[in-house]
């Protein structure tokens, strides 16, 4: 059991500057690469190179003043079960009008988005930071209860199961499995039963293979994935220009601007492979910077909540923390080729703005907590 009184001799932080830095870091980085991948891509949508940009510089402002608004206000507020019941039941309807017509937006094979007038966003990013909530909350108030699995894990299982089913049916089942995923490890370090995490295991995971076997199109990106050259043209393609974007890139990248693979080679430079993109142009100094910043991130971010002396907010941070640390591993590794295509989005560099107004929102609440930290 984690103790959650520290010694009066320590000092209020104002919040941790290091964490600030490498968010900060991560999310120019980021801007530079998106004008880089998506200029041409951009020129043959709109008929001009920085459009596409110009609408993530627009997210970067809004997503920016929505992180320092909520690292002003006191993260202790978020703890309040009827905004937590408010976050969770909105996220759950928001994901339910994906699915009505006007309202619900189409992209691609799925029903991702809801439109509000101009404005388009991502249900299952709010449903990510309606989950962090409502976890976080759970494991502060219920944590002693983790060894009863009735009691602990399975309410929070329940819910999880609930919002990952509405997301499994957009069909987005790679956000879905993500959430899953994520779920498990919270419980985990909560402090579940060994006994019951290999249960759940037992039947999560024959559940997952069949969900990617039985549906043709997830069934065809596990067969790129064990062997992209068997059809190269066809479902390996996009490994393969990912392979050739980082092999063109060899140590040094072959410099800012000037790779050929975003030249519509690559499928979806700006989106899901952009580390392609980046190990073209700024080579391996440039994926391990990458790595090092979300490692520096994710160092701090624990830092952070090892400490605050309060549970929730450990909580929060941990599954903050945990939920994008979880994302930018899953799309490095599908990227660099060693996981099969999950459609996860690189936070911070992929083009998107609903994923990263919600990467901000979290920020912002991990920084908020930072400000009531002890050092």
């Amino acid at each position: 059991m984690r103790p959650w009184h520290l010694e009066e001799q320590t000092r209020e932080i104002d919040f941790d500057v290091v964490f600030f830095l490498a968010t900060m870091a991560l999310l120019v980085l980021g801007t530079v690469m998106i004008f880089s991948s998506s200029y041409f891509v951009s020129k043959e949508l709109y008929g001009n190179g920085i459009t596409m940009t110009k609408k993530h510089l627009l997210h970067v402002v809004l997503g920016t003043v929505a992180m320092l608004g909520i690292m002003a206000v006191d993260y202790r507020k978020l703890g309040n079960r009827n905004l937590v019941l408010l976050t969770l039941v909105g996220s759950a309807l928001a994901l339910v009008l994906c699915f009505v017509p006007v309202i619900g937006h189409s992209g691609g094979h799925s029903r991702r988005w809801i439109g509000l007038g101009p404005a388009v966003f991502q249900a299952s990013e709010f449903a990510k930071m309606a989950l962090i909530l409502f976890v976080a909350n759970f494991l502060s108030r219920k944590s002693r209860y983790m060894d009863d699995f009735a009691r602990g894990p399975l309410p929070v299982l329940a819910v999880v199961a609930a919002m990952c089913l509405l997301i499994f049916i957009e069909p987005d089942f790679g956000t879905a499995a993500a959430i899953a995923i994520w779920s498990i490890m919270m419980l985990f370090m909560a402090g579940m039963r060994l006994k019951h995490l290999a249960i759940m295991m037992g039947g999560v995971i024959p559940l997952g293979i069949a969900a990617m076997v039985l549906e043709p199109y997830r069934f065809t990106r596990l067969k790129a994935f064990i062997d992209p050259w068997g059809d190269m043209l066809g479902i390996g393609y996009q490994i393969i220009q990912a392979m050739v974007g980082f092999a063109n890139g060899r140590f040094f990248g072959s410099g800012l601007g000037e790779g050929t693979q975003k030249l519509f080679f690559l499928p979806a430079p700006h989106t899901d492979f952009i580390l392609a993109v980046v190990g073209e142009e700024l080579g391996f100094i440039g994926v391990l910077l990458v790595a090092v910043l979300f490692g520096v991130w994710i160092w701090r971010g624990f830092s952070i909540a090892l400490a605050t002396n309060d549970s929730f907010g450990y909580h929060l941070v941990v599954a903050s923390v945990c939920l994008i640390g979880l994302q930018a591993v899953l799309n490095m590794g599908v990227a660099l080729s060693v996981l099969p295509t999950t459609g996860i989005a690189l936070p911070f560099f992929s083009y998107g703005g609903s994923p990263l107004l919600s990467t901000m929102c979290i920020c912002g609440v991990i920084l908020s907590v930072s400000r009531r930290a002890r050092i």
